[in-house]
């Protein structure tokens, strides 16, 4: 499967064209520091969409949904987790808890990596493992060299490095007592299989879920089908397209998951 996301080539037109004129003083530089309005600080590459995901998760607070509350202890799983900035954020809330933050690419998790340190998270801990529905070492593709579409489907003719994988029902498993408060998923179209495939019994110790979902070129897959198995495993749902008209832009969205009490 040659997988390309819709509107792939847009998003990388606008990548080359629009973030550099918010770098225009830094043109020289491989990575800048930018600090949100509440304290936090993060190292972004220059001209890249980095910076567009502390403006979506700092400011716009697209995963503060009181449907998905994360409590001081609970325990949050972060897959796909880029640069940190969505883990740092879990983090800040889950202070008695804990974060678990899974990241393939390696530039991604290097800059993972230097953003846990400035924030000094102690409450974070970083894997350098992609999460599929199936547990090996994979090609791990790159397409416009841009951090943000890294996938295990994306674009195959895309630069790419080997990365190890493990499943969701291993690292459902190995978290132990207590279950997980939030289950964060951004794996750029590879949620089809990872969560197709994770049967209600395991995701049975989750209480919410939140994921980004990605629509290809020539494929019919779509987000209904894990809104039907997200349903079918107990929760409630949302589909949600997020801050911009995603489905011209990008073709992604946001499912939202929650479980009633009780539940």
């Amino acid at each position: 499967m040659n997988a390309r996301l819709k509107n792939q080539r847009f998003f990388l037109w606008f990548n080359k064209l629009f973030f550099p004129l918010l770098y225009l003083g830094h043109w020289h530089k491989d990575t800048i520091e930018v600090q949100t309005d509440q304290g936090a600080e993060f190292s972004v590459r220059v001209n890249s969409s980095d910076v567009l995901l502390i403006w979506e998760i700092w400011k716009k607070k697209i995963y503060a949904d009181p449907r998905l509350p994360i409590r001081p202890g609970d325990t949050v799983v972060d897959i796909g987790a880029h640069i940190g900035v969505f883990s740092v954020w879990a983090a800040r809330r889950a202070h008695r808890g804990r974060v678990i933050a899974y990241e393939a690419a390696a530039d991604n998790f290097r800059l993972l990596g230097r953003n846990l340190e400035l924030n000094g998270q102690k409450n974070l801990e970083i894997h350098r493992l992609a999460v599929f529905e199936t547990a090996g070492e994979f090609d791990f593709y790159l397409p416009g060299a841009n951090g943000a579409l890294g996938s295990l489907l994306q674009d195959r003719r895309s630069a790419h490095e080997r990365v190890q994988a493990v499943t969701l029902q291993d690292v459902i498993r190995q978290i132990g007592p207590g279950g997980i408060g939030l289950l964060k998923m951004d794996v750029e179209g590879a949620e089809y299989s990872i969560m197709l495939n994770t049967p209600p019994e395991i995701l049975a110790g989750v209480r919410g879920i939140v994921l980004e979902y990605h629509e290809f070129e020539g494929s019919t897959q779509g987000p209904e089908a894990l809104v039907a198995h997200l349903q079918k495993c107990g929760f409630e749902t949302a589909l949600e397209r997020g801050i911009f008209p995603q489905k011209f832009l990008f073709g992604t969205g946001i499912i939202k998951a929650w479980r009633r009490p009780g539940n």
